[in-house]
């Protein structure tokens, strides 16, 4: 097992998350939540106003800020606690996604995309049919606790769960062979760029581990 991490992920970040997706939907907030050069934007009137009001009450409306920038960085550490089960949207610059169902049933995305520099940003998901994968929120949190073979074991058996009969049947047959698939994603891929349930058999033919 993995050393716990001393963040609490189900209190600030949990809670900017929410946030984000609550005031999408509402149109309050017309932009993602962001890290890269936001403090040049007008971040005044994206943050939380009991944030602002916290922050001059204590003469330093900068200290609203330096909140913000620490709360997104415990949720960049999560991102990155997870990667193998990114998703890449890698085009002009390298990007990868990370799709979280919030408690409230939304989905968020974690976005990291590197270019002139690195961005890491969130934002609702609107269209949440055929995505490769999404992970609940209290199963990210316990994931980020486990090793990487742990984490493998998990997603194998998620996908089990969620697995209609036909897609169930292949993962039965085939386990050793998609867990070796699985123990490929140190090298290169994630997890679910390997293999998912819009992905199955295919996914093994491309890796030349089920015969064509």
């Amino acid at each position: 097992m993995k050393e716990d991490k001393k963040i609490d992920y189900d209190g600030l970040p949990y809670w900017i998350m929410e946030y984000c997706a609550k005031n999408q939907k509402s149109g309050k907030l017309t932009c993602a939540l962001y890290t890269d050069d936001f403090q040049y934007s007008d971040w005044q009137k994206i943050l939380p106003q009991e944030w602002i009001d916290d922050a001059i009450k204590n003469g330093d409306v900068n200290m609203a800020l330096e909140k913000y920038f620490n709360v997104m960085g415990d949720l960049e550490l999560l991102f990155s606690e997870l990667c193998y089960f990114h998703i890449d949207n890698s085009g002009s610059f390298p990007e990868q996604i990370l799709y979280i169902r919030l408690k409230t049933e939304d989905v968020i995305e974690m976005h990291y995309l590197v270019g002139q520099g690195s961005e890491f940003y969130i934002t609702l998901t609107e269209e949440v049919n055929n995505l490769p994968f999404i992970i609940d929120w209290n199963d990210a949190v316990n994931l980020t606790k486990l090793t990487t073979f742990e984490q493998a074991k998990w997603y194998y058996e998620k996908m089990l769960s969620i697995a209609n009969s036909q897609q169930k049947e292949f993962l039965l047959k085939n386990k050793d062979k998609i867990f070796f698939l699985l123990g490929l994603s140190v090298i290169r891929y994630g997890f679910v760029e390997r293999i998912n349930l819009n992905k199955l058999e295919e996914a093994l033919i491309w890796e030349n581990v089920f015969p064509n």
